[in-house]
This record gives C-alpha cells, structure tokens and sequence, in this order.
C-alpha cells in the first residue's frame, strides 16, 4: 500500500476544496451572526445560543461521518462519494442562510446552520482523511497539509474580497453582502469539488475490521497523545473563532472602521498565509509540536497590539491583524498534521486505519469550541455592556471593555496549549518507528495471503 505520489498540478487541483474550509469559517462565523443578531433582531444572546445548539448537532454528525467512511468501500472509493454528496447538502443550505426572508426566526437559523454544519462534516471529514491517507511520512504529511492550509487560507482571502470589493464599488447594504457571499461560495465549492475528484486517485487501504464499540473507544480513550492534541485544538480553535465572532463588533464599533470590515479582514488573511512557510519550515526543521509551542507563543504576544490601536486608524489596524494573523494558519495546520502521526499510534493498536474517525474526533475538538467560542463571545457582550443593536452609540467604556475581551481570552488559551505540548509523546522519530512496524505488518499479511 505504498504511498500516491502526482504532478504538482495534481496536487493543487486535489487541495482545491480546502479552499471551502475557511470561506465556510469567515463566512459562518464573521457574517452570519451579525446578520441575524442585527439585521433580523434575533439579538446576540439568542444567535449565540443557537450557534452552540447547532454544534451539537454538527459535533453528532462528524463521528458519525467518521466511522461510516472507514467502515465503508464504494466501488469509487471511501473518501471521494462523500465529498460528492457535500455538495449539493452545503448549496442549499448557503442559499437559505445567506439570503433570510426578512421574517427568519430562530428556528429558521437552526434548521439550516445545523444542515450546513452536516454538509460541512461531509466535506471537510472526506478529504482531510484522504489527504492525510496519501503517505506515512511525517514531512510529506506536513508538506500536504501545507499545501492544504495554502487553500485554506487563499480562500479566506477571496471570502473577504467579496464584501471588501463591494465596500469599493459602492456602499452595499449588510444583507446585500451576505447574499454576494453566499452565491460566491455557491459557485466556487462545486467547481473545486470536481477539479478535486480528477486529479488524485485515493491510497489502497483495507475496510476497517469489526473492533466492537467497547474495545474500539477503548484504544481511542488510552491514546494520551490523541487526548492532549485534542484539548489543544479545541483551545486553539476557541481563540480563532473567539476573535472572529466579535470581530465586526470590535472593528466596526471599538475602532470606528465600519466601512473598512472587508478589508482589514483580508490582511488577517494575508497575515496567516505570510505565516504559513514558517510554521511547515520550524515542524520539518524542530518537530510538529515544537512549531506549534512556538506559533501559540507569538499568538499570544500579538493580540496585545489591539489593546493600543487608535480608532480610525486603517493604516495601523491593517498591520495590528496582518501580525496578528500569523500564527491563524499554524492553528490550522499543524494539529490536522500531527493527527495523522496519532492515527498510526492507534493503527498500531486496532489494527485498522481509521484516519476518518480520528479526523472526526478532531472536527469534533473544533466544533464543540468554534461553538463555546461564539456562545462565550456574544454571552459575555451584555455583561461587558455592549449592545450591538447600539453600534457605535454604545458608552466608551462598554467599548473599551469590547477591546480587552477580544485579548484576554485567546491570550489565556494559547498559554494552556505551550504546556500541552510539552515533552508531547510522537516525535519524528517515534512516528517512524511506528511506520516502519505497521508496513512490516502489512507485508507480511501480503506474504501469508500469497501462500
């Protein structure tokens, strides 16, 4: 079962749907609760209450997805048909959450979040595990999933273009630009979803074998490596969706640069592409875990400069996210990298490959804090004594208190993640001892079946 290996252009076209994945966060989560917390006066208590309710559901879905996936062989793969399947499930619910009847309730919000989140499951489960299935080396596993976050983080970048080239050419209403946004993603996700299916065949792995729940979660349970990468993403993952979630709020309100969201959200952008060579030069130089201690570091030593910007100031709030930005592709990359090395720990146990499993274990990390996240962040605003239906009308201290919130708390988290990985228990070395007994395994099954 040696490793798929393709042109360059191949593997650009494969990583093409990883663009989805951070045009679905920045918009999901910088768009969306803005829209229905002022534009259809759900208040922001209740959109992020129903923010945290549809997780549930979303962190049910991706197990779900994740098992059936490696338990499963279609005659055109396990990962391809379900990517396919996303699709259509993530085109419908776009266009019914970024174009709302002007009389969108609650329940309307969580119907379609929650089907978008399903979708999004499908899609994100599907070819993260076959990406990652491509090769069992440590550095080629980085490089892929490099060559991912490179999509992910272009496509935050053409997300953000969307309402920052409409701030140019006019002066759009919100919902005018969240429907842009909307058919945006409408047209690009099917498009790099095809490209994808044609250019890299999957890697020939065998269906999971029968484990029985009990033994199967307790090797899951046992994995103290996968316990403390998971801890660490969800932390991670609280800190990006923290940010974005008040993100609109902080720019527009607390520094007065409401017509630049766009923009300035496109150097954030930039900043985590800017940081990205770094991050997949320090994991092939020191070790996945070692980058990540270093990248969280500076993730909270950044974030200070917010609490010094001056309002107005596009020039100088431009730069503050651009650095900021730079450790945002590391939180991305590194834990989807060192995943993979986890799953050959717990091939070595089961086993089975259950890349689909534990990449679900992972989404389900982010989604459970992408939830907390927003629920925490737009909780918290009441108490801060910030209103957003008062915008910029709020009394200056409800705004200055916006400022240190959206510090504060990422700054804690990313301290939490520097002592996780310490003294983390997969290193280069240990992956490929690890490597080397399960391809010994599997010759010697080919060897047997041969007789």
């Amino acid at each position: 079962m040696s490793d798929v290996h393709a042109s360059n252009l191949r593997m650009i076209g494969f990583s093409l749907p990883a663009l989805g994945l951070n045009m679905l966060v920045t918009a999901v989560f910088v768009f969306l609760p803005a829209l229905y917390a002022e534009h259809r006066g759900l208040g922001a208590a209740t959109v992020g209450l129903i923010f945290l309710l549809a997780k549930f559901v979303d962190m049910i879905a991706a197990p779900i997805w994740g098992l059936f996936m490696d338990s499963y062989r279609t005659r055109y793969g396990r990962r391809r048909p379900w990517l396919a399947l996303s699709v259509p499930i993530l085109v419908l619910a776009i266009s019914m959450l970024y174009r709302p009847p002007e009389s969108a309730t609650g329940f309307y919000l969580f119907i379609w979040l929650s089907t978008l989140y399903i979708g999004w499951d499908a899609w994100t489960i599907s070819h993260t595990s076959w990406a990652m299935e491509l090769s069992r080396d440590y550095d080629r596993r980085s490089r892929i999933t490099g060559l991912l976050q490179v999509g992910v983080m272009v496509g935050g970048i053409l997300i953000s273009l969307v309402p920052a080239l409409m701030e140019r050419m006019g002066s759009p209403t919100y919902e005018e630009t969240a429907s842009a946004i909307g058919w945006f993603m409408i047209v690009v996700l099917p498009l790099t979803a095809i490209i994808c299916l044609l250019s890299v065949p999957e890697r020939a792995t065998p269906n999971r074998p029968h484990l029985g729940f009990k033994k199967g979660a307790a090797i899951v349970l046992r994995n103290l490596a996968l316990l403390r990468l998971l801890v660490a993403n969800s932390l991670l993952t609280f800190s990006t969706y923290f940010v974005q979630g008040l993100f609109v709020f902080f720019v527009s309100y607390t520094l007065h640069l409401e017509e630049r969201i766009g923009f300035i959200l496109v150097f954030l952008v930039i900043g985590g592409l800017i940081g990205l060579p770094v991050w997949v030069k320090l994991s092939q130089n020191l070790s996945k875990h070692g980058a990540m201690q270093i990248a969280v570091t500076a993730g909270a030593i950044a974030p200070m400069l917010l609490l010094v910007l001056p309002p107005g100031s596009v020039v100088l709030t431009t730069a503050a996210f651009l650095i900021v930005g730079l450790n945002t592709s590391a939180n991305e990359f590194l834990p989807r990298a060192m995943m993979a090395d986890v799953c050959d720990q717990d091939h070595l146990q089961s086993g089975s490959e259950r890349m689909g499993l534990y990449y679900s274990l992972l989404q389900l990390s982010s989604k459970f804090a992408s939830g907390i996240g927003i629920f925490i962040g737009f909780s918290f605003l009441s108490p801060f004594g910030f209103d957003p239906a008062l915008g910029s009308d709020n009394a200056e201290d409800a705004l200055q208190r916006l400022r240190y919130l959206i510090v504060a708390l990422p700054v804690v988290a990313y301290a939490i993640v520097i002592g996780l990985m310490w003294r983390y228990p997969i290193s280069r070395e240990r992956q490929r001892k690890m490597r080397d007994i399960i391809e010994e395994r599997e010759r010697m099954a080919l060897r047997s079946s041969t007789d």
